[in-house]
């Protein structure tokens, strides 16, 4: 696949809801290293919304 226009417009988005998914799944459901998991997992698109107000020049990558 060569520079396929999908993936490079909903790669990240769709990565970061699955992500969220996962954590909102292994909070209800898992227990010790799930609980971190989980953590990690739903602050990630609070860390990345507010990089990106704070910073807005500044590009993921």
């Amino acid at each position: 696949m060569k520079n396929n226009a999908w993936i490079r417009l909903w790669g990240k988005p769709l990565l970061i809801a699955l992500l969220s998914i996962a954590g909102l799944i292994t909070a209800l459901a898992g227990d010790g290293f799930w609980d971190i998991f989980s953590w990690v997992a739903l602050a990630l698109p609070v860390i990345i919304i507010v990089r990106s107000y704070y910073f807005p020049g500044k590009k993921f990558n």
